[in-house]
């Protein structure tokens, strides 16, 4: 599990619109930003890089990273939602 903290104008209607179809994707879930998470921040896994994903191309471009994991979001929900 990981923490994203993102910021934007909520009175942009377009901004707006991109947080509710990230947050459509069910990856993510919104949570109110003065409740504590119930995290052990000393818990060395949490910093732990996992074996198994596949090495990182430092040299992508921002389009090819979101093609990238929008590729994988779509074969993970099997494209029931559009994103």
């Amino acid at each position: 599990m990981c923490t994203v903290t993102l910021s934007y104008n909520q009175k942009d209607k377009v901004a707006r619109e991109k947080l509710a179809a990230l947050l459509s994707t069910g990856l993510f879930v919104q949570l109110d930003i003065h409740e504590e998470l119930d995290m052990d921040y000393t818990d060395s896994s949490l910093y732990e890089i996992d074996p198994t994903l596949p090495e990182i191309n430092r040299d992508m471009t921002p389009q090819e990273l979101e093609e990238l994991i929008l590729e994988d979001i779509h074969s993970i929900y099997e494209g029931k939602y559009a994103v």
